[in-house]
């Protein structure tokens, strides 16, 4: 009888130390759980909150002033335009637009710039800094018009700041330099890099371009960071378009006698290695007599393409044409030397807000011994190519705003060509 109820003792006694152990194993393992989480929190969580708390960034006010002319501020609470009249503080989410005659200047918080050309619209999409962190700044803007020159300021760890501009489809970013970015009247964007790396983005695409470098992009179009350094100013420089979707205006002039005649021509391709059934599209301008009637007074007939672009910035403009005299009546360049069988004409607006014109002609005689001295002696019934890359240092006085340029034949009687008339800035 003793030994079973001592058997039943001992296996209650072991079943108790079991469970004691057992609990004392939980416990530990509670125990030592806990400390680990402590130190993961001792480790990870500071950095983690930190990371919080640096991400945190708080809207900062721009400063914007007129340069000249009436320059207009919208601000974000506001539905109307007012005019920007001194230097202020602007809030982010403000537009700011010019006109014709207007240029604005905006300085954002960390040092950077924004010189805002006539005819141009921007809006300051985001700018803020990091609350804690002062390396954390965001700059977003939209450019919906026109052109501006940005000059984006260093910092110390470009990784946390962000200096983007969207403009038409796509978007850009910008690390410090000097960048000129232009919407162009057919919906293309295109930067000019004069310090620094600009990436584009468009779409699912993407583009560098780097220092001198040239690039864009537009709705249907891949960015490319490889195009021409020098932008073109004329739209259809070889004259291919059709006349009704033409960018060219054909117009005539007549003082008194006959009218002359524009119209759009071809002929075959005579340069080197083009083929024999290869044409050229060209313009001709043609006033000539009927026999009754003496043609002796002045009338013209010629083409011409709106620009309407500031070019004050301009460290280069270039010019190449390819034209053909066929026959004037009118010696050299006229009594004024202002008549010409085929001219050239640049109107623009010089720095003192005077209209201007340059021209530059094209005559296969001067019987008369007039002065020819803003032109060129070329043989007839040839093309001729007239190429001049320094155009910027030849118009007087500088130009820094482009009205139109016109091609036509001038004087009394004349025949000639235009194939090809292409105008390029930097």
């Amino acid at each position: 009888m003793n030994q079973p109820s001592r058997a039943a003792t001992e296996t209650s006694q072991d079943r108790r130390t079991d469970q004691f152990r057992s609990t004392r194993a939980v416990a530990w393992i509670f125990l030592l759980g806990a400390f680990a989480v402590f130190i993961l929190v001792v480790l990870v969580l500071p950095g983690r909150i930190a990371t919080a708390l640096g991400s945190i960034t708080v809207n900062t006010n721009l400063r914007a002033e007129p340069i000249e002319g009436t320059v207009l501020l919208k601000d974000p609470n506001e539905v109307a335009w007012k005019q920007l009249r001194d230097p202020i503080p602007v809030m982010p989410g403000s537009r700011i637009g010019t006109d014709s005659g207007s240029r604005a200047f905006l300085e954002l918080f960390d040092g950077s710039t924004i010189y805002l050309y006539n005819n141009s619209e921007i809006l300051i999409e985001r700018s803020a800094r990091g609350w804690l962190d002062d390396e954390v700044k965001q700059l977003r803007l939209r450019l919906h018009r026109g052109r501006a020159v940005l000059g984006v300021a260093s910092t110390e760890d470009e990784s946390q700041r962000i200096f983007s501009l969207a403009a038409n489809q796509g978007w850009m970013e910008f690390v410090e330099g000097s960048y000129l970015v232009e919407l162009l009247p057919d919906e293309r964007t295109e930067v000019l890099v004069r310090r620094g790396e600009v990436y584009l983005f468009n779409g699912s695409d993407l583009a560098n371009v780097g220092i001198g470098g040239r690039g864009g992009y537009a709705a249907n179009l891949a960015p490319r960071g490889d195009l021409s350094p020098m932008s073109p100013l004329l739209n259809d420089p070889h004259l291919t378009d059709l006349a009704s979707a033409s960018p060219w205006r054909p117009f005539v002039v007549t003082e008194a006698g006959i009218d002359g005649q524009t119209t759009k021509s071809s002929f075959y391709v005579d340069s080197p290695g083009a083929s024999s059934s290869e044409r050229d599209s060209a313009y001709r301008f043609r006033r000539i007599g009927n026999g009754n009637e003496q043609v002796n007074r002045h009338g013209e007939a010629g083409i011409s393409q709106t620009i309407n672009r500031d070019i004050r910035d301009y460290s280069a403009l270039g010019m190449r044409a390819r034209v053909r005299v066929n026959y004037q009546s009118l010696s050299g360049g006229g009594s004024a030397g202002t008549e010409y069988p085929v001219m050239i004409k640049i109107y623009y607006v010089d720095g003192a807000g005077q209209d201007q014109i340059w021209y530059h002609g094209f005559y296969h005689q001067n019987t008369d011994g007039f002065s020819v001295a803003g032109a060129s002696l070329v043989p007839t019934y040839q093309w001729v190519t007239y190429e001049n890359p320094d155009l910027i240092h030849a118009i007087y006085p500088l130009p820094v705003f482009i009205r139109h340029v016109e091609v036509l034949g001038s004087g009394w009687e004349f025949d000639s060509y235009v194939t090809e008339v292409s105008l390029e800035g930097r």
